[in-house]
């Protein structure tokens, strides 16, 4: 057995829920439920990969569910090898994949997701997208923000000059609603073919028809594009004279937590207590951000 080593694992925090919109608009808890009596199967493919849920499980003592969300890859295989030798292709069954997969917790309390990071598999927006699938009713994972940035934001403090947002082609563009400002941006992404969306708006208070300030229909726009993996989000705001950035990716809500194994990742049931543990290292902040009436998302 290999010895243990001490592993530190980032939990991100998303809010996730069915659009509200929606006139079958259903609550995350009974998606999950479904799902855990299999009334339905929380199962997608695109690309040459798979995502699943797997190993869901409801935990009573947190009224929580938790569970992982893997992606299997079936296309476009690494090669293995030794130094000096040729390589060579991973030989797989019909029906296997190389697995990149995340641990989740889903608190039925303000929907707040809790989710570890893995940069080669999936987001809280991927998991959305499997309960879409699932449900028929389009979810929504929004990345939580540090909650005096959301408070200026929601209540249109701000005064921003310049917004930055960089939004990846959704590899299921079919699964967001189709009167929103995703699906205009989906579909813009599809004409013009390209894999990402990089854009910048901006004043230019040297015109006269200038407004001066990015209106606040951003506002309700910056939410939608986060939800959709956005992978920059930045914006110059005008604090008396001032121009100060500010980094919505980076100033995300997460937590960084360790623990001792002799594998890649511990027990399911490790790495769920460890989300409880962000969870908690975090609940001033997550109770400021939640005692707000609104939210971004």
């Amino acid at each position: 057995m290999k010895p243990e080593k001490q592993r530190s694992y980032v939990f991100d925090f998303y809010c996730l829920n069915s659009n509200q919109n929606d006139l079958f608009s259903t609550p995350t808890d009974i998606a999950f439920e479904r799902l855990l009596n299999e009334e339905a199967y929380g199962n997608i493919s695109h690309y040459g990969s798979t995502r699943e849920l797997f190993g869901l499980t409801y935990r009573k003592e947190s009224n929580s569910y938790a569970g992982q969300i893997r992606k299997i890859r079936k296309a476009d295989l690494p090669e293995v090898g030794a130094p000096g030798k040729h390589s060579k292709t991973i030989e797989l069954n019909a029906d296997e994949g190389v697995i990149e997969k995340n641990f989740f917790v889903f608190y039925k309390e303000n929907s707040l997701l809790v989710m570890h990071r893995n940069d080669t598999g999936n987001t809280g927006s991927h998991l959305a997208q499997l309960l879409t699938g699932t449900t028929g009713v389009a979810f929504f994972a929004g990345p939580l923000i540090r909650p005096d940035q959301a408070e200026k934001l929601l209540n249109n403090k701000l005064n921003i000059k310049k917004f930055s947002v960089k939004i990846p082609k959704p590899t299921n563009p079919e699964l967001y609603p189709q009167d929103s400002i995703s699906a205009k941006t989906i579909e813009l992404l599809n004409q013009s073919g390209a894999d990402s969306l990089d854009v910048t708006f901006t004043i230019d208070q040297k015109l006269d028809t200038s407004a001066g300030r990015l209106t606040s229909a951003l506002q309700s726009a910056i939410g939608s594009l986060l939800s959709m993996g956005a992978t920059k989000a930045k914006l110059d705001t005008d604090e008396n004279g001032k121009i100060l950035p500010i980094d919505l990716i980076a100033n995300r809500i997460y937590s960084k937590q360790y623990i001792k194994t002799n594998s890649f990742f511990p027990p399911s049931e490790s790495m769920y207590r460890l989300a409880d543990q962000a969870k908690e290292e975090q609940r001033e902040l997550l109770d400021e951000y939640f005692g707000n009436t609104s939210r971004i998302i």
